[in-house]
């Protein structure tokens, strides 16, 4: 009639309840955590995103500017085009090193990468390779271009062998190379002045053509043949087209009262170049360094020195002491008439830049080869011209493009004037 509960049944009721709260708790413990690391993940990718679109936006490179220098004004061709860029506003560094050009233009469509020296690699037929026509003794590496290699071919190896010294300067795979495209060659080997760099495909019974070495140390001038008191000017006899400066040595007198020294280009109008006051009393064996900065010359010119108070020297009143020397052809690795398919370089005060960023309110200058890849018209073999257009995207390294349209002017009015494109 009446049902009594031991101490026993109640412990085991009580036991029972902990063992469910614990394992709500556990359960909430192991959700909750689940939702922590999936809120932090969210957090941290939602952070990694907006980076990524605020540099989409931010890191973009503008441009201020876009014009073309007339070559051939009979020819309605430009020989360079210039983009003057500058980093968006607020922007961080950008390295122009890593930004790519895509261009679209009367030769197609290709992506330009940066580059700080051109040199002219011609183009290289089926399974053949063409080797840069110039040079510098104190390379390290030699760029190529190898042609499609056909099926078929036992073509394996690339070497690059220099005849005079006998010797192999650098021997690739050529399934590490580029078909159709500029290769950069390491040289496992000096080269000299005297080198004779030839470049073979193994399977071929030829090799490229010969290309002698250049020297690009600029020579200097020897002061110790001039005569004390003779007014006579001595210049180096070799100068680079992208050269910053030069040596001249002078000797002078009192009697001609020669105040100025003056560095002309004789081939362009007699420019001068750089007019320095030496001073009326005499001079013996002086050497000097002229800056020529942003001098525009190219590989045909005649650079002259002379003496004299007229600092006019396309007049009849020719200086005492004058001396001429010939700028050396093929020494202008900074040309970019010489930029190859697929190149662009950054200039600066007549020369091409090697670690080019843009930070602040810095500017550059992007050239382009207007005779090149896809500014090149194919079906009328010439250089982006009158009437032509094309359109670049400019790729920063975080990947924010700016794109530009560039249209020429339906008539060119003289050689070597600058036109808006």
């Amino acid at each position: 009639m009446f049902e009594f509960i031991n101490n026993d049944d109640r412990g085991q009721v009580g036991i029972g309840t902990l063992i469910v709260f614990i394992a709500m708790v556990l359960v909430a413990a192991i959700a909750a955590g689940v939702l922590i690391n999936t809120a932090g993940f969210l957090q941290s990718q939602a952070e990694s995103t907006g980076e990524e679109s605020t540099d989409l936006v931010s890191e973009r490179i503008e441009v201020t500017s876009s014009v073309g220098i007339v070559g051939d004004a009979n020819a309605g061709v430009l020989n360079e085009t210039r983009l003057t860029v500058t980093g968006a506003p607020g922007a961080d560094d950008i390295d122009l090193t890593d930004t790519t050009i895509q261009a679209v233009g009367p030769g197609g469509q290709e992506n330009l990468v940066f580059t700080d020296r051109s040199f002219s690699v011609p183009d290289a037929g089926q399974d053949t390779v063409t080797i840069q026509q110039t040079i510098p003794a104190d390379s390290s590496s030699i760029q190529v271009r190898l042609g499609e290699i056909t099926d078929g071919s036992s073509i394996t190896e690339l070497t690059l062998r220099d005849t005079n010294a006998g010797q192999d300067v650098a021997v690739v795979d050529v399934s590490n190379l580029d078909q159709g495209e500029i290769n950069e060659i390491s040289l496992t080997s000096e080269i000299t002045s005297s080198s004779t760099i030839v470049a073979k495909l193994d399977g071929t019974s030829t090799d490229s053509s010969s290309v002698a070495a250049q020297l690009v140390e600029l020579p200097g001038v020897d002061a110790s043949t001039l005569s004390a008191g003779s007014d006579e000017v001595k210049i180096q006899n070799t100068i680079r087209t992208d050269t910053t400066e030069i040596e001249v040595a002078y000797s002078t007198s009192d009697s001609t009262g020669s105040s100025d020294l003056v560095v002309y280009n004789a081939d362009n109008g007699n420019k001068v170049l750089k007019t320095i006051n030496i001073g009326s009393s005499s001079a013996v064996n002086t050497t000097t360094t002229v800056d020529l900065t942003g001098a525009d010359i190219s590989e045909t010119d005649t650079i002259t020195a002379q003496l004299d108070d007229d600092q006019d020297p396309g007049t009849t009143n020719l200086a005492v002491g004058e001396a001429t020397t010939d700028v050396t052809a093929g020494l202008g690795i900074n040309q970019v008439s010489k930029l190859n398919p697929g190149e662009f370089a950054v200039g600066s005060d007549g020369s091409f830049r090697t670690d080019p960023v843009l930070n602040g309110q810095e500017q550059f200058t992007i050239l382009l080869n207007p005779a090149s890849g896809a500014f090149y018209d194919t079906s009328d073999a010439e250089a982006f011209g009158e009437s032509d257009s094309a359109t670049l995207d400019i790729v920063s390294p975080a990947g924010a493009a700016t794109q530009i349209e560039l249209t020429a002017p339906d008539l060119f009015s003289k050689d070597g004037e600058a036109v808006r494109l």
